[in-house]
């Protein structure tokens, strides 16, 4: 069925009369407009809205995002320019900051291992006459050290120590006996059974490094010093307690006549020992060992062992013949090598 067009027609003769009863709008009237009694513009344009261009300089923070998870930009998830993912930003716009790592070699333990058996009297006596020189060298070259500790082991239980303190390791604080200084010389000035800065290091070392000489013929200097860094006395309460920390470059001194055939295990075990005790990271340890060295030309048995056991340290390891009348210029290399060790220290964790 078909309709009429006369619905057009229809509608034209009855809008056109009332159309005429409106004045045209005059040029900047806005009178006429539907939308004039609310002072809003018109929300039906047929005009695109386009948005200002954006005034965001390389110095502005990056926009927040408005949708999508914690940690995106709401925009393209691509790396940027280089290569780099996009920072993460949280919702207050600010980009976290890397936590802080302690990377600096900012504390120094020294352990010395002193044979005191009956013929290191003369030793003894170089290594104390040396001994000022060398601190106050390392003191001037390791200018990032805070803090150090320096203790003091023989090679044997030393009997003239303090009750509590007779062990292989336990440090030393009073001496006796022949050619020893025979002196109570701690506990140190911050109550410890080592000494640190505080002291005065040059007194207190001469004191307690002079052991003398009536100690075990079977001498023990590997096993002291494991021992020692094992901290078997470290403990609470014991003789060794605060010595030896986790996060300090460790310097072992070692200064004996004779080859140890006496401590227990192999150069390879003393090695993996001082390693596990240095947390897996043998960086963090210096070796230096006055000993009679395959190549030294001393008299008496020569300290392969011992030798085998500072050449497993690589730059870090470093022989002294021991029967050389100056210890001054190899103390001198001695802190140069600790300095290097200093630089490259790795913290633990």
């Amino acid at each position: 069925m078909s309709h009429s067009p006369r619905s057009p027609l229809l509608c034209a003769s009855l809008c056109l009369p009332l159309l005429a009863c409106f004045p045209a709008p005059q040029e900047g009237d806005t009178t006429g407009s539907p939308d004039a009694t609310t002072g809003q513009p018109s929300s039906t344009s047929d005009t695109p809205t386009v948005p200002p261009p954006s005034t965001t300089t390389g110095d502005d923070p990056p926009p927040n995002p408005t949708s999508g998870p914690v940690g995106t930009t709401g925009g393209s998830s691509s790396s940027d320019d280089n290569g780099d993912a996009p920072p993460i930003i949280f919702d207050n716009g600010m980009i976290p900051e890397a936590p802080l790592i302690d990377d600096e070699c900012g504390n120094v333990d020294f352990l010395f291992v002193i044979d005191n058996s009956g013929s290191m009297a003369g030793e003894q006596a170089s290594l104390i006459a040396n001994f000022p020189a060398f601190i106050d060298g390392i003191q001037t070259v390791l200018e990032q050290v805070d803090n150090y500790q320096v203790g003091i082991v023989t090679t044997d239980a030393y009997t003239y120590n303090v009750p509590g303190c007779n062990q292989l390791s336990s440090l030393v604080v009073q001496t006796g006996g022949a050619d020893s200084s025979n002196m109570a010389c701690g506990p140190y000035d911050e109550g410890n059974n080592y000494m640190t800065e505080a002291d005065d290091l040059a007194t207190s070392f001469s004191c307690a490094a002079q052991v003398g000489t009536v100690g075990s013929a079977s001498e023990r200097p590997m096993q002291a010093m494991v021992e020692t860094v094992q901290r078997i006395e470290g403990d609470p309460g014991e003789c060794n307690e605060g010595f030896i920390r986790d996060d300090a470059l460790l310097v072992i001194v070692v200064i004996t006549d004779e080859p140890d055939t006496n401590s227990l295990g192999t150069p390879m075990t003393w090695y993996d020992d001082v390693v596990a005790a240095k947390l897996g990271i043998p960086e963090n340890v210096v070796v230096v060992s006055f000993i009679n060295t395959p190549a030294g030309g001393c008299s008496g048995g020569v300290a392969n062992n011992m030798a085998m056991f500072t050449d497993m340290w690589g730059d870090n390891g470093f022989q002294v013949p021991i029967c050389v009348p100056d210890y001054a210029p190899y103390f001198d290399e001695a802190v140069a090598l600790i300095d290097v060790a200093c630089d490259n220290y790795v913290p633990p964790g």
